[in-house]
């Protein structure tokens, strides 16, 4: 972690008082510090404390003067857990001043202790000058002659130098080894912490490093992750001025032993770390290599084995390593086993029965081989009823087999090529002819030598996993001719995939089934990602080249995996066809011109027939029964009727269907009788009547006369007229009476009356109008008529009129006033002007207005409001349409939104730039990490527990109770959940403090602390209890309690020590 600086310099020229000394201590704390380690000095004369420090962060760093009284002093450093002031950065602790030089120099702080005391005396000493006393800082004071961590230095530059390697781990873990060199003069470079993170998104992490740290090691995937694994990593210094580095990229390679020479038929084209197997034998110059099969009988349970070599046991399998999950199972091993004294195998039975399970009950015997890395056998057992034990006796093995050269013509394109030649000899003279040798195709060819194959096709690689959980540590590698086409597996979820591969034809394919990790149990790993794996390689037409139902590794019996160092592969290898060239002969007709032509004929068999062109349609009306090939000129069948003088004759029918019939009247009686007629469309009967249209009586409805007709007789028919003609029987021209005066000399003489009726009035001559001032109410004929004169006839008058000789009473008295309309003080009631107009003055005259004019009498609509804003334009929130100030001006942009995320508390204008919150769990690290979420919900994320027992299972599921528990108390997570871990749970839940001391290693737990009343002390141990006070007081002793009561105690530092049989350990605890 951070080197942290406390530099707490009192300079002793100040409030020095009554003290005559003062001393200087530098501590450099350990990684461990803020959970076990402090330091107190007690004066010997008055065992009061005159100094404690308790450090908070990791790898702090302490420089601090204190002014004292000169004397004797104890100094006890403290560690509760027992093993001193060591882990990863060492610390130290010194103890000067100027006058005594180092009183105390322990750098490091070596042994393991849990109190350490020194006495020292202190002699008197005056205070020193300080300053900046390193000549590298900026601020050096040559003058100076204490530190007083004033020194400043120029900003760190970063790296010199810097470098990643890799190592391989025996378990095939990679090892990640970050280097740099850094400015060791610039305090400012000191290192403080490391971080690292991977491409997949594991990360960032943060490790504390001592200042003069060179490199920090990354654990790179483990021994149990397949080539996928291998992604780039990232690793950044950061520096005691709060900057950082440079990245450090880095992309380590699989950990995978194996032959990496691709000319060895051991090669691996995955491996990357050379083993020695391309020799075939992974074993050193002075051992063989042996391999041992066993097979089982009925009872496994009874076998055991020891394999023996220079007397020196190098491998076995102790009883009980086989269950009756193997009966019948066959187990390989192999051994290498030294050269000159060989090796022995020792089996034994615990039934005493040997391996003869047919003896026993069962149903099957063992047996044991053993072979030499030729497949020559060694020795095999051949009795498998052996009693208790079986030795092999000493055995050995042999070399390897080396093969003589083979000479002969290596390229394939001759045809002398010998596919197990080593060296070429020169052989090769005649080169292939490549065509169909196939007799019996249409373009074989006599003259080839080889059959011309298709170079390569498409295949399909299918993988499946029946349980859906994906392949976990099994992956596929396929390799070709020298081409890796990578690795394959499908991942959760996934029940099966298809991967596309060209593949070369007749060239071996060798599919690569890889298994990386150690054994598996049931039940677990057989239903899970162990049983569930297969694979299946296919060409276009789904024909199947290669196929593996599960993983072949998953053979122990129980469906788990073999218990072989990892990683392991099986391979499978067959050559892919992809047809060939050759043409199959077709017979048929090859005449294009023929009826009978075969487009896919390729030999002509003489078969060809010719075109008879007509129709061919059996159900058509002129169907040729001798044509071929139709023509189009068929017509089809169309019934009707073919009379052309039927009223249904059809024109387009060529067949009769007896339809025909005629239209017409078929009844005998009627006018219009049809002798031919077949259907009826309406008889014409007699009907009687006038015929004549111009008689007086002519019927239209009748067709027959009956010889009734009448004349016409025009004239008046009506009695009542003047002219009334009795022989008429046509009304025409009435004459009727008109009654009137028929005098033309009177007055109502009345030109159209044809019957005088004495109503004749003589002409009266005078004033007919009744509102004429003569009016002759007995006049008939009007004659001057003299009308009256209204008006005022009041000489005072606004209005007086002269010529009025009627008075209306329309008088008007003088109204006097402002007449011009276009003056303020107009008045339309006034008639006469008195000089009093006022000009009008236009404006808004409303004094609540923005722009109210005081001088305005007429308001002219104009009238502005008040509107209140930011008038100022280089405000964020200008208002260009306010008026009026108002203090609102905003210069600040954000999001004030408070419920977004990017909340600006000082913003006071919104530039659109809040971000919805989403809340969820952004812990990289949890089951259920939401990568869309912006607002950490620490309560809904999900940590995987790997306890054993308890409520955890499989899950902390957000109890933060459950998660101190097995975080303070590891028993409760490695073993059953028992009372004292209950009692742990309850306590949390219930709200109480959880700090807590762990002195983990006796499993002694003590919570909470700091603490007000109650200290708890978890243990199943038998334990004494004693509880000091800062001056040493002992103010409590108990044994085997696990509940102490300070609350009576008053507020400060304790020291708490614990005894379990002969250690002690101290504990500081804070009451609150």
């Amino acid at each position: 972690m951070k080197k942290l600086l406390f530099i707490l310099l009192l300079l002793p020229t100040l409030l020095f008082g009554q003290n005559d000394s003062w001393v200087r201590f530098q501590v450099q704390f350990d990684f461990y510090a803020p959970a076990e380690s402090n330091f107190f000095m007690v004066s010997d004369s008055t065992l009061d404390s005159t100094f404690f420090y308790q450090p908070t962060q990791q790898y702090e760093y302490l420089d601090t003067i204190i002014n004292l009284v000169s004397g004797d002093y104890t100094i006890s450093l403290t560690d509760n857990y027992g093993d001193g002031w060591i882990s990863q950065f060492p610390a130290s602790f010194k103890m000067g001043n100027t006058c005594q030089g180092d009183i105390i120099n322990w750098d490091p702080v070596l042994g393991s202790f849990f109190l350490r005391d020194t006495t020292v005396n202190i002699l008197p000493c005056a205070p020193p000058s300080t300053g900046c006393t390193d000549p590298n800082a900026l601020n050096f004071d040559p003058t100076a002659t204490l530190d007083d961590g004033s020194c400043t230095y120029p900003p760190c530059g970063g790296f010199l130098n810097s470098s990643a390697t890799q190592i391989c781990l025996p378990n095939g873990q990679a090892l990640i080894n970050f280097n740099w060199e850094v400015d060791t003069t610039n305090i400012n470079c000191e290192i403080v912490r490391f971080w690292y993170s991977n491409a997949n998104g594991v990360g960032p992490f943060q490790y504390g490093l001592g200042p003069n740290a060179t490199n920090f090691e990354v654990y790179a995937g483990n021994g149990q992750m397949s080539p996928q694994w291998s992604v780039e990593h990232y690793g950044i210094v950061e520096f005691a001025d709060g900057s950082v580095s440079d990245t450090i990229f880095f992309t380590p390679v699989s950990c995978i032993e194996g032959c990496t020479d691709p000319t060895q038929p051991t090669y691996n084209p995955w491996a990357t770390i050379d083993d020695g197997s391309c020799s075939g034998t992974t074993c050193d110059y002075t051992e063989y290599q042996v391999t041992m099969e066993i097979t089982f009988d009925n009872w496994p349970n009874e076998t055991s084995w020891e394999l023996y070599s220079g007397g020196v046991v190098i491998d076995s399998a102790v009883l009980g390593t086989y269950s009756f999950n193997d009966v019948g199972q066959t187990y390989t091993y192999t051994f290498c086993t030294n050269q000159t004294l060989g090796f022995e195998l020792v089996v034994a039975d615990s039934y005493g029965d040997g391996m003869a399970g047919s003896t026993s009950g069962g149903s099957m015997d063992g047996m044991i081989v053993i072979y030499d890395c030729n497949g020559d056998t060694i020795w095999h057992m051949d009795n498998p009823g052996f009693g208790d034990t079986l030795s092999s006796g000493t055995q050995f093995g042999v070399a390897c087999n080396t093969y003589a050269d083979v000479f002969g013509c290596m390229d394939d394109d001759y045809q002398e090529y010998n596919p197990f030649a080593t060296i070429d000899d020169g052989s090769c003279v005649n080169l292939h002819i490549y065509g169909c040798t196939d007799s019996s195709a249409f373009n074989y060819d006599p003259t080839a030598t080889i059959l011309d194959l298709v170079p390569d096709c498409q295949y399909q690689l299918h993988l499946y996993d029946a349980g859906g959980d994906g392949w976990g540590n099994s992956y596929i590698g396929v390799y070709q001719n020298g081409i890796n086409f990578g690795t394959f597996q499908l991942p959760p979820g996934i029940y099966q995939d298809s991967f596309p591969l060209v593949l070369d034809a007749g060239i071996p394919v060798l599919v690569y089934y890889f298994e990386v990790g150690g054994p598996q149990q049931p039940p677990e790993e057989v239903q899970f990602q162990t049983w569930h794996n297969s694979f299946k390689l296919t060409n276009a037409n789904d024909v199947i080249l290669m196929y593996e139902g599960q993983n072949p590794f998953a053979n122990n019996g129980q469906g788990a995996l073999q218990s072989f160092a990892p990683p392991f592969w099986t391979v499978y290898q067959d050559s892919p066809y992809c047809g060939d060239y050759c043409i199959e002969g077709v017979l048929g007709c090859m005449d294009p011109f023929s009826f009978n032509y075969d487009s896919t004929a390729n030999i002509d068999d003489g078969s060809c027939i010719p075109f008879i062109l007509g129709c061919t349609n059996t159900l058509a009306f002129n169907y040729d029964s001798l044509a071929n090939l139709d023509d189009g000129t068929c017509i089809p069948i169309s019934y009707g009727c073919l009379d052309t003088i039927a009223d249904n004759y059809n024109a387009l029918a060529n067949t009769d269907d007896g339809s025909c019939y005629y239209i017409g009247c078929t009844d005998t009686l009627a006018l219009n009788y049809d002798p031919t007629a077949t259907v009826n469309n309406g008889c014409v009967y007699p009907i009687y009547g006038c015929t004549d249209p111009l008689a007086f009586n002519y019927d239209a409805s009748a067709n027959a006369d009956d010889g009734s007709c009448v004349p016409v007789v025009l004239g008046c028919t009506d009695p009542t007229a003047l002219n009334y003609d009795l022989s008429a029987n046509v009304n025409i021209g009435c004459i009727y009476p008109i009654l009137g005066c028929t005098d033309p000399s009177a007055f109502n003489f009345n030109i159209n009356a044809n019957v005088d009726d004495g109503s004749c009035v003589p002409y009266i001559y005078g004033c007919t109008d009744s509102t004429a001032y003569n009016f002759d109410p007995l006049a008939n004929t009007n004659v001057g008529c003299i009308y009256p004169v209204y008006g005022c006839t009041d000489p005072n008058a606004f209005n007086y009129n002269p010529l009025a000789n009627t008075d209306d009473n329309s008088c008007i008295p003088f109204i006097y006033g402002c007449m011009d309309v276009m003056a303020f003080n107009y008045n339309p009631a006034a008639n006469t002007d008195n000089g009093s107009c006022v000009p009008v003055i236009y404006g808004c005259t409303d004094s609540t207005k923005f722009n109210y004019n005081p001088l305005a009498n007429t308001d002219n609509a104009t009238c502005i409001p008040f509107i209140y804003g930011c008038t100022d334009n280089t405000a964020l929130n200008f208002d260009p349409i306010s008026n009026t100030l108002d203090n609102s001006c905003c210069y600040i942009g954000g999001c004030t939104d408070p419920t977004a995320v990017n909340y600006n508390s000082d913003a006071c204008f919104d530039d659109g730039s809040c971000v919805t919150p989403i809340l969820g769990c952004t812990d990289v690290a949890a089951f259920n990490y939401d990568a869309t979420a912006n607002v950490s919900d620490t309560t809904a994320c999900l940590y995987d527990a790997g306890c054993y027992g308890g409520p955890g299972i499989p899950y902390w599921l957000n109890d933060g109770c459950y998660a101190w528990v097995i975080d303070v108390d590891n028993y409760c997570c490695t073993n059953d959940w028992d009372a004292n871990c209950q009692s742990m749970y309850n306590y949390c839940e219930l709200g109480w403090p959880t700090s807590l001391e762990n002195i983990s290693t006796l499993g002694i737990i003590i919570y909470p602390n700091p603490v007000k009343d109650i200290i708890t002390i978890d243990t199943r141990l038998n334990i004494e209890i004693e509880l000091y006070n800062m001056t040493g007081m002992l103010i409590l002793k108990e044994k085997n309690i696990n509940r102490i009561d300070i609350s009576n105690y008053p507020s400060g530092i304790y020291n708490m020590i614990i005894t379990h049989e002969d250690k002690r350990f101290i504990n500081k605890i804070i009451k609150q």
